[in-house]
């Protein structure tokens, strides 16, 4: 999934969760079996009492008017029952329910006369009492709504608190129960709770969602954040193929052609060794970790005696070779914790951490014997020793004979002047001026120690 993708998802959930659990809430809540009322209905007894009597009064008043047309063209009749007469208290009028008696149906009556107004009798218009009616009348309540004395308690059963009596009377003939409605909860809690609910699912959900799709450009930032501060090493370790990952491995090579470039930047690009821009920079840092460890460093400064000549003889190309083979029985000799550098031309240094003034002349003497002892060939040609190809060298210790970087150099610089005016193939260490001495001049002894390699 592309980028974008992955934040369209994100905030479409953001914007969803708390609508769509906010729906399920209400819809939970409302429903058949939910404690929320319907809206539009009443929970109210008061008005759930007239809204039984407002049904059974539109009955009577329709059976009324049935009735009314009956008595117009009916003959004298007696009445028959027993009946719940509309508008008539019960037990006041012959025909209506005797008291203790279970009536069978709503009924309402017109007088019949004759032509000279004399009432001859009465017509009857009935509603049977039926389940199609009292289910009419429990809607318009909104509660269960049945006769008393049909298989019902009535007050004397002791749970009167649980329901309502209706009638009877001139306006309601039937005794009617309507059962209590269901206590009301006030909804606000729950639904703060469910929204409360939403809102932290759908933040967690979101966070989440957004950690996901932008861990890739954090880490994008902190391998260019480590690389531009130096750390060249540094790797996004990005894969995939939207556009993250493609940007990742867009990094990763441009980190890696900028840590080529700084090699190169560093390096003497003819024999691989450091160039005069490292040589400062690292004796910098290892003159800062000699003295805090309370550790001795030492440098060497090498020259190659009569190179001019070389190049006179055989070539800058001849000469460049022997540059290349110097390099390399320079790596040789040397551990693999010391650093060696061509500043340029034919001078070279070579840092030797840990290092005394006795290790350090050990370590000239290898030199010279590797350079000395082994004939460098050139394209058919042997430079012999009789060419020059020898090597000064020049000795200084940190921090015998100096405590800085630039006075270290021009101690090893001095000392290397010194050892080339002692008649060259041969090394100084820094002190007072060059006395020749045997080849098994001791490194410990006062001023410079000059020694045939």
């Amino acid at each position: 999934m592309t980028l974008r993708g992955r934040l369209a998802v994100a905030f479409t959930t953001i914007l969803l969760a708390p609508m769509v659990l906010g729906a399920a809430a209400l819809a939970g809540l409302s429903g058949p079996g939910g404690s929320l009322p319907v809206l539009g209905r009443s929970d109210d007894d008061g008005r759930a009492r007239a809204a039984v009597r407002a049904v059974i009064a539109a009955r009577c008043h329709h059976l009324a008017a049935t009735a009314a047309g009956l008595a117009a063209t009916a003959a004298a009749a007696g009445s028959t029952g027993p009946w719940a007469v509309c508008g008539v208290d019960p037990g006041s009028v012959r025909g209506t329910v005797p008291t203790g008696t279970v009536p069978t149906g709503l009924a309402a009556r017109a007088e019949i006369r004759t032509a000279t107004g004399e009432v001859t009798g009465y017509a009857y218009a009935v509603q049977p009492l039926d389940e199609s009616l009292f289910a009419e009348l429990s809607v318009a309540a909104n509660r269960r709504v049945s006769l008393v004395g049909a298989g019902r308690a009535g007050p004397e059963s002791g749970d009167a608190a649980t329901y309502d009596l209706l009638g009877p009377d001139a306006e309601v003939p039937l005794a009617l129960r309507l059962d209590a409605a269901a206590p009301v909860r006030d909804p606000l809690p729950l639904l703060l709770v469910a929204v409360g609910v939403a809102v932290l699912a759908s933040a967690l959900l979101g966070f989440w969602l957004a950690d996901l799709a932008t861990r890739p450009l954090r880490r994008l930032l902190t391998t260019a954040e480590r690389a531009s501060g130096g750390d060249l090493t540094a790797r996004t370790e990005v894969d995939g193929r939207d556009e993250t990952g493609r940007l990742g491995r867009r990094l990763d090579e441009l980190i890696v052609a900028l840590r080529e470039v700084q090699q190169l930047s560093i390096t003497d690009a003819l024999t691989g060794l450091g160039n005069r821009r490292h040589l400062i920079e690292t004796l910098r840092v290892e003159i800062e970790r000699a003295n805090r460890f309370r550790r001795t460093l030492a440098v060497l400064a090498l020259d190659l005696d009569y190179f001019k000549t070389i190049n006179d003889t055989y070539g800058h190309g001849a000469g460049d070779v022997v540059l290349v083979e110097f390099a390399a029985r320079v790596r040789r000799v040397i551990r693999e914790v010391d650093l060696a550098f061509r500043p340029g031309g034919e001078e070279f240094v070579i840092l030797l951490p840990e290092t005394d003034i006795s290790g350090s002349i050990t370590v000239a003497r290898r030199l010279g014997d590797a350079v000395r002892h082994t004939p460098f060939p050139l394209g058919g040609h042997s430079v012999e020793k009789a060419t020059g190809v020898t090597v000064s060298i020049g000795i200084a210790v940190f921090p015998i004979h100096a405590r800085t970087a630039p006075e270290l150099l021009n101690a090893a610089d001095q000392a290397l002047y010194a050892a080339k005016a002692a008649g060259r193939d041969t090394f100084v260490v820094f002190g007072t001026p060059p006395t020749l001495r045997s080849t098994t001049a001791s490194a410990s002894s006062a001023g410079d120690v000059t020694v045939p390699l």
